[in-house]
Parts: C-alpha cells; sequence; structure tokens
C-alpha cells in the first residue's frame, strides 16, 4: 500500500485471503473504491511505495506459488510492467522498498528467495527505467527480511528497522543517506525484536510511525515513533487496533493521517484504522478570585520538546506560583471544583486534583509573570492532559492570604 499524493489517494494491491489477490483497491480517506481487477499477477508480500517525481505507483516482486521479480506501476488509472526479473533485482518476497525524494530513486533492501533459499541484503535503486545494485563496504545491515522501511523528507534518510534473519529476529535501526548505511539504534534502545510490522512517515510531526509486527511468539500491538534520534512508545490506546503481522500502512498527507488496512493474528483482517497525532492545545476554564481576580492564560502551546508557557496575571504581590493536576474532576475523595471556603478562601474554588503543587512563578516585578514548564522529547506524552492553576500571596485580602486563579487545561501533542 502507498499514498499518492498527486491524486490524495491510498493505492492498495493484492494480497491473500487463503487465495492470491489481485485487485486495485484506493481508499479517499472514507471510502474504498476498486480500481482495476487486471494488471499485474495476483501477489502477496510484495513492497510498494509512491515515485512523487514521475507520479506513479511502484510495485516489485511478492510471492505466487514461486517469488516474483516484476516491477509494475500504476499512474491512477492503469497498471504497466517496466522491467521484467532479468533487468533487476532477484525475485524476491517479504522485501522492503521506499521512494527516497532527495535522491529521486526508489529504494529496495533485502528479502527472500525460497527457491534458492536465499535471504537477502542487497540493496538496489529504481529511476523509474533501470534498477542499480549499490555495491557497499562495511558497515552494512545484515540480510534479512519481513523488515520495515520509510523515507524520512526531514533528514533525508531513509529508515530501516528489524526484521528476520532465519534465525533469529532483529531490532536494529539503520539509516541510509543515499551512499551508505549507518546503525543509529539497538534493540536495547527501542522497539523490541519482531518482522512483519510496517512504517510510515508521518511528515506533519517529522517522525516515523511504526506498529504491530510479531517476534516469534506473539502478535504485537505497540506503536512507536522514531524522531531521527529515540525511539518512543505512544500511549496505548484500548480502543486502538489489533495486535496484527503483515498488515498495510501508508501516510495521508493531505489528511495528515497514517492509513492501516488488514493483517493477520488469530485470523485475517479487514480493518481500516488510523493514527495521528494531536495537536497541542490550551484552554483557560473556571474563574479566580481577588481583586481583581488572578488569571492563568495560555502562553506558549504544550509541544512535545518544547517549553510550554502559561501567563499569570494580576498577581496582587512578588509570590506566586502553579500548581498541577492530572484531573479536573475529582481531588482525592473530592469533586471538583471544590469552594475553599472552609479553608480560610471564600470565594475562591480548587479546580484541578493538584498533585504537584508550589512550582514558583519567577517574579521580574510585573502583574502578569510567565511560568515555564519544559516537556521532554517523548511522543508517549501526546494526548496527555494537563491541569494548571496559579495562587498567589494577598495580604489581609481573606484569612488565609491567598488568592487562586481560574484553571487552565493543556493537551500536549505536536
Amino acid at each position: 500500500m502507498s499514498y499518492d499524493s498527486i491524486r490524495a489517494k491510498t493505492v492498495m494491491f493484492g494480497g491473500y485471503n487463503g487465495s492470491y489477490l489481485g485487485d486495485t483497491w484506493e481508499w479517499d480517506g472514507a471510502t474504498w473504491a476498486q480500481r482495476a481487477a487486471t494488471g499485474p499477477l495476483s501477489r502477496y508480500a510484495h513492497a510498494m511505495c509512491y515515485d512523487s517525481r514521475r507520479a506513479r505507483t511502484v510495485m516489485f516482486g511478492g510471492y505466487n506459488t514461486g517469488p516474483l521479480g516484476d516491477t509494475w506501476e500504476w499512474n491512477g488509472a492503469i497498471w504497466s510492467l517496466s522491467a521484467t526479473p532479468i533487468q533487476g533485482p532477484l525475485s524476491r518476497f517479504y522485501h522492503a522498498m521506499c521512494y527516497d525524494s532527495s535522491h529521486a530513486r526508489t529504494l529496495l533492501f533485502g528479502g527472500y528467495n525460497n527457491v534458492s533459499s536465499s535471504i537477502l541484503g542487497d540493496t538496489w535503486e529504481w529511476d523509474g527505467a533501470f534498477w542499480t545494485q549499490i555495491q557497499l563496504t562495511s558497515p552494512v545491515p545484515v540480510s534479512r527480511y519481513g523488515h520495515a522501511m520509510s523515507y524520512n523528507s526531514s533528514s533525508a534518510r531513509t529508515v530501516m528497522f528489524g526484521g528476520y534473519t532465519g534465525i533469529s529476529y532483529l531490532g536494529d535501526t539503520w539509516e541510509w543517506d543515499g551512499a551508505n548505511w549507518t546503525q543509529v539504534a539497538l534493540t536495547a534502545q527501542g522497539p523490541g525484536i519482531r518482522d512483519y510490522h510496517k512504517m510510515s512517515y508521518d511528515s506533519s510531526s517529522a517522525r516515523t510511525v511504526m506498529f504491530g509486527g510479531q517476534n516469534g511468539s506473539s502478535y504485537l500491538g505497540d506503536t512507536w515513533t522514531w524522531d531521527g534520534a529515540t525511539w518512543s512508545q505512544v500511549n496505548s490506546n484500548a480502543q486502538g487496533p489489533a495486535s496484527r503481522s503483515n498488515h498495510v500502512m501508508s501516510y495521508d498527507s493531505r489528511r495528515r493521517r497514517t492509513v492501516m488496512f488488514g493483517g493477520r493474528n488469530s485470523g485475517n483482517l479487514d480493518d481500516v484504522w488510523e493514527f495521528r497525532f494531536l495537536s497541542a492545545s490550551a484552554l483557560a476554564y473556571g474563574t479566580g478570585c481577588g481583586s481583581p481576580s488572578l488569571t492563568i492564560s495560555p502562553g506558549t502551546l504544550p509541544q512535545i520538546n518544547t517549553i510550554a508557557q502559561a501567563l499569570l496575571s494580576s498577581i496582587p504581590s512578588s509570590v506566586a506560583f502553579v500548581s498541577l493536576g492530572w484531573s479536573n474532576t475529582s481531588a482525592g475523595a473530592f469533586a471538583l471544583p471544590l469552594p475553599l471556603d472552609r479553608f480560610g478562601l471564600p470565594g475562591c474554588i480548587l479546580l484541578q486534583s493538584a498533585e504537584i503543587i508550589l512550582l514558583p512563578v519567577i517574579s521580574t516585578g510585573s502583574a502578569t509573570e510567565t511560568f515555564s514548564l519544559p516537556l521532554p522529547n517523548i511522543a508517549g506524552l501526546q494526548g496527555l492532559h494537563i491541569y494548571l492553576q496559579g495562587w498567589a500571596i494577598a495580604q489581609n485580602y481573606n484569612s488565609g492570604n491567598l488568592v487562586t486563579s481560574n484553571g487552565l487545561e493543556w493537551i500536549i501533542g505536536l
């Protein structure tokens, strides 16, 4: 499966559901439409990617009673045979392929040929007319199949993860810069070993997204992202996809969604799922107390790998701080919002659970100060809700000599 960015369609060909399939379908974000019932030979375990320079979906290889080595291209209307097995790589299946837009080449690595019992570790490029094998010296990735690759347009690097050597499952991360392979992360530094997983590049967040696979003992249902330096696991969603392997996945750049279809666990799957990164947001709620009322308002949005900020205004003194909570509905045994009259703060209200309190707001002598909170580069933080509330010393305003602000809800995103 691959995404045609010119026509804004996700293109899928073939597969296996007890028999080999040779149908062509397109997904527009709402509906599947069958586009062709003829074309390439039926197959599964092939690889596809979209050549954005030539506006062609490129497909190579796969399996139908034996390994295939033909190259086909889809222009949105018809399939055309572009190269036969004798004009390119050895026939294979369970290889990986992606389009390197900075070099205008389709990149292919590895795969399996069961006729020759070959587990492959060769690197090839397709320019739209010819296949060229890239002759490399060490270091090069070990031969493998069932791995996944995607192209990162921000770093101009192709990312490859995992696979199977015929003996062991892999969990290594490699990048291709157009000339050389470089290992950039070991198994212990990211997702566990696996094969038959899938990856695609989310250009809106500049992250590679990976889902699922299997590790020899179980099917996997975890989601990971790669930012070019670090793997991060995204918070799991109980309503998300079932564990699976052998699915297909691509990124819809118009709608900013990663699209996934099908796969296998205890049986064949035919479901469609979409994944997106959440945008950061900040929303004020409730009211504060004081004269005038202490106010907290959005500053810099709470984005991963940045410093989020909130503005505290109408501060009656030089001493102010912010509390953070994970809830705006309860604080321990107390329901929120909670009037603070019984605590000597009449007219003031607790609006969040305040698990973290007394984070100081550095005073500059202004009535409006900035509260800052660094957010680490951990993709798993996306979607986390944090509730903020300001506090300030207010001599003689009430018996507690304190005032509180309204609340501010942060949703961490990208």
